[in-house]
């Protein structure tokens, strides 16, 4: 079977001749091995050593000493000269490996360079946290994109128009394609990007793989991590978000509808979102008096994983919850854009006011309202009153061209 190129790939082989230590990061079954497996063969097989910590052998051998690892790398290897790339997977496994990093960073760079993987953001902090700084560099690899997901799919030809970016155009390719774009689009919202689940044959199958997923991999190492003393109440709130996907978070409402302390709540919260099972954002304001600043709202960066908390593959257009679950998926869209200089927010007036996303990047603001059918209601105006250099878009799961909307896979 042949291994799809995944767009972080260019960005991490670009950092492979400098010193620091690579992590990679995201929940588990994403690909996180693959995407190493093709990093070694584009450095080659023979200048690359692979571990994975879930092994005891390798487990017992990298919690130990310096000596120890360097005696393991220095054997293993199989060129004497020249620079070893080590790449280790499930490094969050390791108690306490972060002050071994930094003597292999700071001492050994020109012997070996290190690529690893995390499934958890938390544990990595925990764990490489002062003494890494400027030794490491962070990506996150998520579930795929729907450029990725077109891939996956054998749809290259589609794929490779979606990679020119230029689907904002009156004559642009893809609106010929506008059937397949809506077929292609609805499978993504209702099974989402997770590789294996992807490339499953029917649906039944899917669902399955998803139910997998999420008991045996997900909701066990957030169990695991984070010490989940009330199991049962984590489902509850895992169950909530997934229902009430976009909405606005009332901690104090939630609190009581779960049967758990306010603050135990947010570290809930805390652990789904460093676990890669949802992403918080927060309202965008500059304007304290008039503007929304507190309640947040939580989007799940799998819509397949949302599907399955909720027990609900049916296809969008028979769905009562389908425009939630496009705007979940334009979130999941803009989270695959985002970079370090960009921030993903929402915007909500005093006057109750609404616009589903707003970008700021480098200045520059962009606010984004999400419909599923051919609703044109919404909060411009009010919004560009406030931000009168702003970009306003829709985003249209049904769409045809016109100079303010943009299609889903914009």
């Amino acid at each position: 079977m042949r291994t799809i190129k995944r767009t972080l790939e260019n960005r991490i082989m670009r950092s492979m001749e400098n010193s620091k230590a690579i992590f990679i990061l995201g929940p588990r079954q994403v690909g996180k091995t693959t995407l190493l497996k093709r990093l070694m063969e584009k450095v080659g097989f023979d200048n690359s050593l692979y571990y994975d910590i879930e092994m005891a052998p390798y487990l017992e051998v990298f919690s130990g000493s310096l000596e120890g690892i360097l005696a393991l790398l220095r054997n293993d290897r199989k060129q004497i000269s020249g620079r070893t790339f080590v790449f280790i997977d499930e490094v969050q496994s390791i108690s306490d490996f972060s002050k071994t990093t930094k003597l292999l960073v700071d001492h050994h760079s020109d012997e070996f360079k290190f690529i690893l993987t995390g499934s958890s953001s938390t544990m990595i902090k925990r764990q490489f946290k002062e003494s890494l700084v400027g030794r490491k560099e962070e990506h996150i690899l998520y579930p795929l994109s729907f450029l990725e997901f077109c891939r996956f799919k054998a749809e290259d030809n589609i794929a490779d128009l979606l990679e020119t970016g230029y689907v904002h155009e009156r004559y642009f390719p893809l609106h010929l394609r506008k059937e397949k774009m809506e077929l292609l689009m609805a499978e993504y919202m209702v099974f989402g990007g997770y590789p294996e689940v992807v490339l499953k044959s029917n649906d039944l199958d899917k669902a399955e793989l998803l139910n997998d997923i999420v008991s045996s991999y997900i909701l066990k190492d957030i169990r695991h991590i984070f010490r989940i003393e009330r199991p049962d109440q984590l489902n509850k709130l895992i169950r909530n978000l997934a229902i009430n996907s976009g909405k606005e978070i009332n901690l104090q409402k939630l609190s009581g509808e779960i049967n758990l302390h306010t603050e135990t709540v947010k570290n809930y919260l805390l652990a789904l979102e460093t676990s890669y099972l949802v992403t918080m954002i927060k309202p965008f304001f500059s304007n304290q008096n008039a503007e929304q600043r507190k309640m947040p709202k939580a989007y799940f960066i799998d819509t397949g994983i949302r599907n399955m908390l909720i027990n609900n593959f049916n296809a969008p257009d028979i769905r009562t919850d389908k425009g939630e679950l496009f705007e979940n998926l334009i979130f999941i869209n803009l989270l695959h854009k985002k970079n370090v200089l960009s921030e993903i927010k929402f915007w909500k007036s005093k006057a109750k006011q609404e616009i589903d996303f707003v970008v700021k990047e480098s200045g520059s603001i962009t606010a984004y309202e999400v419909k599923y059918g051919n609703d044109r209601q919404n909060h411009f105006t009010a919004f560009l009153h406030s931000y009168p250099g702003a970009k306003c878009y829709f985003v249209r799961f049904n769409y045809t061209f016109q100079e303010d909307e943009l299609p889903g896979y914009f």
